[in-house]
């Protein structure tokens, strides 16, 4: 029996409130939802509204943990508010089998002006707890969350962390069937993540069926037994988490959002003393690059044509990162390479048999021809290439490093 199936599911916001009376906003909260048998292109294309979600099929079979994962807006934790019901889709079909546990916002469920005693029991009736079964389980909610001397004072007085602690104990110190995690982890403190993850790696051997959205990939990769990878509110891949969250970061690898705009040049136009030409990263073949994978050998190449005779030069190359960072810098000097006098158009190349420095994102290389002394920039240019990442799918971090296991 699948645990959370959806067929052919939408939602959709209203995308301003501008011109909504009190009394109409009002009226619209006490009204059921508009629910649509189909949705059509010209529903979708009505600038009136956002759609959130957009004709997603997910099933989820018990016991499978599955990371949902996206940039911003893509529809992920809206997913998650449809399945608990939160909010009712505006068409398609939801059915969950079992109870619910949610952890989707900091402090939902939760009374203000109530004490935490008073809000384990109203959060726990919310999930679907008997008062009988919130009563056996009492001293071990407070006990997990440490809460025990605050428990009876308002939760309006808890800090976030202190909310969570109390939320995920109650969530998950009776297993619900189905547990829906929305990146609440990351705002309690280290030791309480740790305890955490021990309590959803020992519901996952419970086969708790688990939906669990984070922008933390290192923890989708380890925890998650299954990926899917939402954009713009459409399941865009669904199937293994490693292939799930390489397609994440070649989305966005290839977003220019962020990028570190080119720099202005340091010469007027035509001031220069030479001219770099024809840059370019090609592989070992000579064939030019659009994207690189991080570990795969590559080598610059550029032409420097100079506007009068050069008695000595040098180059040198610095690589950055998409926000600018500086990630290396060397020089035909400093690594013993002497290119001589240059009188007119010359090829330079440098190999890289280990590939970019960058693990991931928009890697920019900048070429400065400088004198024989390195003194004077005679020529240079800022964002003489720039070529995605395609990051492999085992490695994280911002940095690829070469290695060799041995045993």
């Amino acid at each position: 029996m699948t645990s959370v199936s959806l067929q052919s599911v939408f939602k959709r916001y209203p995308r301003s409130m501008t011109g909504w009376s009190a009394f109409r906003r009002l009226w619209e909260l006490f009204q059921p939802p508009h629910q649509l048998s189909e949705v059509t292109d010209s529903h979708l294309a009505d600038p009136e509204y956002l759609w959130a979600v957009r004709g997603v099929d997910l099933s989820v079979e018990p016991g499978e943990v599955v990371g949902l994962v996206g940039p911003n807006g893509s529809g992920k934790s809206t997913m998650l508010k449809i399945i608990s019901a939160i909010t009712l889709p505006t068409a398609g079909r939801v059915e969950v089998a079992g109870r619910v546990g949610t952890l989707i916002e900091v402090g939902a469920g939760f009374h203000p002006e109530m004490t935490g005693r008073e809000n384990v029991y109203l959060n726990g009736s919310i999930l679907g707890l008997s008062r009988r079964e919130i009563a056996r389980h009492f001293d071990e909610i407070v006990a997990f969350a440490e809460l025990e001397r605050f428990i009876d004072l308002p939760v309006k007085k808890y800090s976030s962390g202190m909310y969570v602690r109390l939320g995920f104990s109650v969530a998950t110190m009776v297993p619900p069937d189905v547990l829906l995690v929305d990146e609440i982890l990351s705002v309690g403190d280290l030791a309480f993540q740790r305890k955490s993850i021990a309590r959803m790696r020992e519901l996952k051997r419970s086969d708790t069926t688990i939906l669990f959205v984070s922008h933390n990939l290192d923890a989708v990769r380890n925890f998650c037994t299954r990926g899917v990878f939402l954009l713009e509110g459409r399941v865009v891949f669904d199937g293994s988490t490693d292939e799930a969250i390489s397609r994440y970061y070649q989305y966005a690898d290839r977003t220019p959002v962020g990028w570190c705009p080119s720099r202005q040049e340091p010469f007027a136009p035509g001031t220069a003393r030479a001219e770099i030409a024809r840059a370019e990263l090609v592989d070992t073949t000579g064939k030019s690059l659009e994207s690189l994978v991080p570990g795969d050998p590559c080598r610059l190449r550029f032409e420097i044509r100079p506007r009068e005779p050069l008695p000595a030069a040098q180059v040198a190359i610095a690589i950055f990162d998409s926000d600018g960072t500086l990630l290396s810098k060397f020089t035909t000097r400093g690594d013993g390479v002497s290119l001589g006098a240059i009188d007119g158009p010359r090829e330079i190349s440098v190999n890289f048999p280990h590939g970019m420095p960058l693990a991931r994102g928009m890697c920019r290389v900048s070429v400065t021809v400088l004198d024989g002394d390195c003194m004077e920039i005679l020529s240079s240019r800022e964002d003489a290439v720039q070529i995605p990442m395609l990051s492999r799918e085992t490695d994280s971090g911002l940095a690829h490093v070469q290695r060799e296991w041995k045993s």
